[in-house]
């Protein structure tokens, strides 16, 4: 049974039973009320019995006085032996009711109260009180209770068809706002069916962010976008990394064949000449440390993303800036490298990587522009951080530049040896620089090439 049903007959049922409840005490009441009407009604026989008229009143029917042909209340006289020696039934002349029951009058008679007791067939109840008559032996009267249960039948039937009426109309709300509450949740379902089945882009429909289920239906797309962010972060991470061992074993099979065919050659005598031989050396030592470098590059990264490799402290950033612009010119003499800097802006960092920051920025500028282009190298205070700005001259980043700033990452695909290195050193770059906290901007700038911004928190 799904919960819709399970709700629907638990309130159904509980107004069923206030129903019931509150029935039952009106028709108590009711039957309470008529009841002591009737027992008023002997009360003024009995009083009138008392009176200096009584045995003229006893004498003669009882009858109402909107209805004279019918008679109220029975009288039945005993004598002193119980035998019945006058009896008059109450009711219609054609249609009397059966008289009350004698086997109650000694007990009546003795108490004086007002009480009730069959008829002598079973079929009627009567409140009735019995009084001792001098010479006669004891007096009944009784005035029966079929109007009483006649109301009270007519009461209850009033209420058993309300309440079923109620029952089905309350039913049919309940059913019909269930439904409607519940709707999300079938919503809910149906997009959890549909993800099971691989389909991460399924959301729940404009959930009501004033009901709960609504707020529930909220936080479940959010968290759908969440995992599928995640799940996509993740498979763009597998496909990275896959590109990254296949670029890290491309950089390092290339290398590792050369020393390896001038060793082959060295090993099978080829190179008996001293000056082929010493190119060779030569060759083996340039290919090793390409090697050393690329792996020493990739532990640095390695060490980054575990928030290794950097220490914290009190740095001098514009210092660091102005050594590795002096560098860089001492690097490329015909390249003009314009500073702007003030004499000192502080950073909380480690000085060894952001020198190593400036550098693959300036040799990044020197890879990928012609030789003699201007460079520029900026350095300013912002609001609470430190802007680096590094913008040359040269014919500027691709359109397609997503994946700048991704390992082994080159413009040019071919992956000459003279078009750069390894692809590694603005992966270094990000690296370091979120790793003190900051963030790494690149784009064109108008009228001129490729600007990169590094924004670093400033020492406070």
């Amino acid at each position: 049974m799904n919960l819709r049903a399970r709700l629907v007959i638990a309130f159904t049922s509980l107004l069923l039973i206030v129903i019931a409840a509150v029935g039952v005490m009106a028709v108590n009441a009711s039957r309470t009320v008529l009841t002591s009407q009737v027992d008023e009604t002997l009360d003024g026989i009995r009083d009138r019995l008392g009176g200096p008229f009584g045995r003229f009143f006893a004498a003669g029917p009882f009858a109402r006085e909107d209805n004279p042909a019918r008679q109220l209340a029975a009288v039945v006289v005993v004598d002193t032996a119980g035998n019945v020696v006058f009896a008059e039934p109450s009711g219609f002349t054609d249609a009397p009711d059966p008289l009350p029951s004698i086997r109650e009058i000694p007990d009546l008679a003795s108490s004086g109260d007002i009480e009730t007791i069959p008829s002598d067939d079973g079929t009627l109840e009567y409140r009735a009180f019995a009084r001792e008559v001098d010479g006669l032996g004891i007096e009944l009267w009784a005035v029966p209770l079929d109007e009483v249960d006649a109301a009270v039948a007519l009461i209850v039937q009033t209420v058993v068809l309300t309440g079923v009426g109620v029952a089905l109309i309350g039913g049919g709300l309940t059913w019909w706002t269930v439904r409607r509450g519940l709707r999300p949740v079938a919503e809910m379902v149906d997009t959890a069916t549909a993800i099971a089945g691989g389909d991460l882009s399924q959301r729940v429909g404009d959930p009501d962010p004033s009901t709960e289920l609504g707020q529930l239906g909220w936080a479940l797309n959010d968290m759908l976008s969440q995992l599928e962010s995640a799940l996509t972060q993740e498979q763009t991470a597998n496909e990275r990394l896959k590109q990254f061992v296949a670029d890290a074993s491309h950089e390092l099979r290339t290398p590792l064949a050369a020393v390896r065919g001038y060793t082959e050659l060295y090993r099978k005598g080829a190179l008996e000449d001293r000056t082929e031989l010493d190119n060779a050396i030569g060759r083996i030592r340039r290919e090793t440390v390409r090697m050393e470098r690329l792996v020493s590059d990739l532990l640095l990264l390695a060490r980054l993303d575990r928030g290794q490799a950097m220490e914290r402290r009190s740095v001098n950033l514009a210092a660091v800036v102005r050594d590795a612009v002096n560098d860089g010119r001492v690097i490329d003499p015909g390249r003009p490298i314009a500073l702007k800097s003030p004499d000192s802006l502080r950073v909380k960092g480690d000085e060894q990587r952001l020198t190593q920051v400036v550098a693959n920025l300036l040799a990044n500028a020197r890879v990928h522009t012609p030789e003699g282009t201007p460079v520029e190298v900026k350095l300013s205070r912002g609001h609470q951080d430190v802007v680096l700005e590094v913008t040359d001259d040269g014919p500027g980043l691709p359109p397609d530049s997503d994946r700048l700033f991704d390992r082994f990452n080159r413009v040019d695909d071919s992956r000459a040896r003279d078009s750069g290195g390894a692809g590694l050193g603005l992966s270094i770059v990000v690296a370091i620089v979120k790793g003190h906290g900051g963030t790494v901007e690149a784009g064109n700038e108008p009228g001129r090439g490729a600007r990169f911004i590094i924004t670093i928190p400033a020492e406070a």
